[in-house]
């Protein structure tokens, strides 16, 4: 069920999706994969792309650590057709030490991508 304007709980795609996007042990990977169960997302994009707007109340989870100047990029991956071929990027952005986007970016005449994304997800 939505939450307060629209925010509703992650749903498996998009929580297995932050899970692998945010494997691994360096730097402040674990902090923001902390964040995950607190988040909450709502539709990012009306194009039919998987895109998420995400939300973590400050308080509810620890927040990163940022360097003056750092990528909001925190982490990315490649995405892949069924057979294997590179057919876009799915981009994981943080603010202010909080995961705030999924942006999932692909060739626009291959029409919208077929869920589940996390299935999609190349090698890092």
């Amino acid at each position: 069920m939505p939450g307060p304007a629209g925010w509703q709980p992650l749903s498996e795609d998009v929580r297995r999706t932050l899970e692998i996007l945010l494997a691994g042990e360096t730097g402040e990977l674990p902090v923001y994969r902390a964040q995950i169960p607190y988040a909450r997302m709502k539709a990012g994009c009306t194009c039919g792309c998987p895109s998420q707007y995400l939300r973590v109340e400050p308080g509810e989870a620890a927040a990163a650590r940022v360097e003056a100047g750092a990528s909001p990029v925190v982490a990315s991956r490649c995405v892949e057709s069924p057979e294997g071929a590179y057919v876009g990027e799915a981009m994981l952005f943080a603010d202010g030490g909080l995961i705030v986007s999924l942006e999932v970016c692909h060739w626009e005449d291959l029409g919208p991508l077929v869920p589940p994304l996390w299935q999609r997800l190349g090698p890092v």
